[in-house]
């Protein structure tokens, strides 16, 4: 499990464009350009509440395991294995599916979601627009997988990239707030949308 967690940030792009260059393809065929650039529009809008709703639900567990897990951690000499020291399994799941993230934000290694979560989700998320969306699933899932690439890439580059520009470095320091100020605030990454809507948006500092 640990070796499966070192991803470079380039494979997520090699695994996936092919797919939503491939989709795009089939729902032009199916639909049309026009409706085709719509489904993608709303597969991308979708990818955003989605990204949100795995980060504040899935990822952060309640705030308590969040705080006995980085005490537990903290703790540990630097030679000591982090996951026989946690108690329960849900300090466990959160330590090894996010937790090690926050314990180690510059670990470049750890910047993308692996493979071996992000294939399962996306093979799940197929059927489930294949069995929605009828004919308009190809677009609406090349969207939201191009939301995902989106997303991977941007939380690679507020962690190790330069940020230049001025919309790059607003998206840094929103998910730096997350780290390091509060990080029950600002759980979307490529997007402030929903943290907006759903009032999680932390305060400007």
């Amino acid at each position: 499990m640990e070796r499966l967690s070192h991803v470079a940030p380039w494979v997520p792009h090699v695994l996936y464009t092919p797919v939503i260059v491939g989709a795009v393809a089939i729902g032009i065929s199916r639909s049309g350009v026009l409706a085709t650039l719509g489904f993608f529009a709303g597969g991308v809008l979708l990818w955003t509440l989605v990204e949100y709703a795995i980060h504040r639900f899935i990822f952060h567990p309640p705030q308590w395991i969040e705080d006995d897990t980085r005490r537990i951690v903290d703790g540990l000499g630097s030679q000591q294995p982090v996951m026989p020291a946690l108690p329960t399994w849900r300090h466990k799941f959160y330590f090894l599916v996010h937790g090690v993230h926050h314990d180690y934000p510059n670990d470049t290694t750890r910047l993308v979601m692996p493979p071996s979560v992000s294939i399962p989700l996306a093979v799940m998320f197929f059927f489930f627009f294949r069995s929605v969306m009828g004919l308009a699933a190809p677009g609406w899932f090349a969207g939201f997988v191009t939301g995902y690439l989106i997303y991977d890439s941007v939380h690679y580059l507020t962690h190790a990239g330069p940020m230049r520009l001025a919309l790059a470095r607003a998206l840094k320091r929103r998910h730096f707030m997350h780290h390091y100020t509060d990080s029950t605030r600002n759980f979307g990454v490529s997007s402030s949308l929903w943290d907006i809507v759903l009032g999680t948006s932390a305060r400007k500092q």
